[in-house]
């Protein structure tokens, strides 16, 4: 039975002020576990997930008429990890994270932190991606590896992959659980809830995107890390995707939808945290309100993100025309496939992502650049020499500018929303 069990905590800070030093009364949640939950859905969600998966399969669809298949699928990832970061308030351009990149690869150190900290959480996208497709049985080291990779360039790399050991919360003051918006179950029930939560993911009980959405609210509800607890559930949603088969190539950017429907994500992930009867029918109610945010997020993005791989298809088209003849398998065509999703590159850098020879790499980044594909300029104190390509630079920011209309400027079929309301400030990650 899900409840809230009462705590009393008492302040042992001193130096703060009276308001911070107080103590209180508080209920910390315990859920439900999720394994052999008979979750009941009506007629017309189950449409609308069906629906939703529908979207995450043609967009995996995408075949031989899209030519940049590798770089829209680097593109995609990438655009959902820097949305999943921005809402725990860091946020970056495509051009300081790119910059930053070159920085970090050519072995200098990278000033702009916040940047730094969100190309970790692209890491840790990237390695969520790979876990979902390299194995059947998702284990509890695999889940603190992930966070472990989220948090290596934090301010407390020293938290990463571990599971807390004393009371977090979200919201309210930054001291004491009194004002919290939500606080979530304590320390020593972690354990069971994280193996009854592993145990979910690697099972088959409800569909593919169901159980993407249920696991990641579970997550978010049970906030097992004392930091990193968003971005890491966020990227636990394409560990099950992917794992089920159901985005192979793809993944779909619901993060950037999420971000904007800040209010409507809270409010799901609130209501999926019922008071009662494991098996009420209060449960699947709560469940069900998230589940249509999700599906609705999830269609959304999907419709979006194929409207932007015709997009690349496009940008391909007017490369070509500028450059004339390109020869099959040669190093510039090459290079154009990966362009779409690495920008911003080095000799170096494209060599080993091309896999030719640097010099065969120069001289395609030598034509790339006289027929106004990639321009040069330099980057950091360091003035690295770099190359880049302003055309998807600015179409990656118009991706994110688009998916994060409440309507959208280029979805086909946008759903009708309200206007977001603002998130409540937190104390941890949401």
């Amino acid at each position: 039975m899900a409840e809230l069990l009462r705590s009393h905590w008492t302040s042992s800070f001193e130096g703060m002020s009276r308001r911070d030093r107080q103590g209180c009364d508080y209920d910390a949640y315990l859920p439900d576990p999720l394994v052999g939950w008979a979750l009941a859905l009506p007629a017309d969600l189950v449409a609308d997930l069906t629906d939703a998966e529908a979207a995450v399969r043609r967009l995996n669809a995408i075949g031989t008429s899209h030519v940049s298949l590798e770089g829209f699928a680097r593109f995609l990832l990438r655009a959902e990890s820097i949305a999943s970061s921005r809402i725990e308030g860091l946020g970056a351009g495509p051009r300081r994270l790119l910059d930053a990149e070159v920085v970090i690869a050519r072995g200098g150190d990278a000033a702009d932190r916040i940047a730094v900290e969100v190309l970790a959480n692209v890491a840790a996208m990237e390695a969520a991606v790979e876990l979902g497709s390299s194995t059947d049985t998702i284990t509890i080291d695999d889940l603190l590896g992930l966070h472990r990779t989220l948090m290596e360039q934090s301010a407390t790399p020293e938290i990463g992959g571990v599971v807390r050991t004393v009371q977090n919360w979200i919201g309210g003051s930054s001291y004491n659980p009194c004002s919290a918006a939500f606080v979530p179950p304590p320390p020593q029930t972690l354990d069971a809830l994280v193996h009854d939560l592993l145990a979910y993911v690697n099972g088959d009980d409800h569909p593919a995107l169901v159980q993407a959405a249920i696991a990641h609210a579970q997550f978010e509800t049970i906030h097992p890390f004392a930091d990193g607890n968003g971005r890491t559930g966020r990227a636990l949603i394409h560990v099950i995707l992917r794992r089920r088969g159901l985005a192979p190539r793809f993944v779909p950017p619901i993060s950037l939808i999420l971000a904007t429907w800040a209010g409507d994500y809270i409010s799901g992930l609130t209501a999926f945290r019922h008071i009662g009867a494991a098996d009420g029918p209060e449960r699947s109610a709560g469940a069900c309100s998230w589940l249509r945010t999700f599906a609705t997020a999830a269609h959304r993005s999907c419709n979006d993100a194929e409207a932007y791989a015709t997009k690349i298809d496009e940008l391909d088209v007017r490369w070509r025309t500028k450059l004339g003849r390109v020869r099959a398998n040669s190093a510039v065509e090459m290079l154009l496939a990966i362009l779409p999703g690495v920008p911003v590159i080095t000799v170096d850098g494209a060599a080993r992502l091309i896999g030719r020879s640097g010099m065969r790499t120069g001289e395609a980044i030598n034509r790339l650049e006289a027929a106004g594909v990639l321009r040069q300029r330099n980057v950091g104190r360091q003035r690295y020499r770099v190359f880049e390509s302003a055309d998807v630079v600015d179409l990656f920011t118009g991706l994110e500018r688009a998916l994060a209309s409440p309507t959208g400027e280029t979805a086909t079929t946008p759903p009708t929303r309200r206007a977001p309301r603002p998130a409540p400030t937190v104390g941890d990650e949401i």
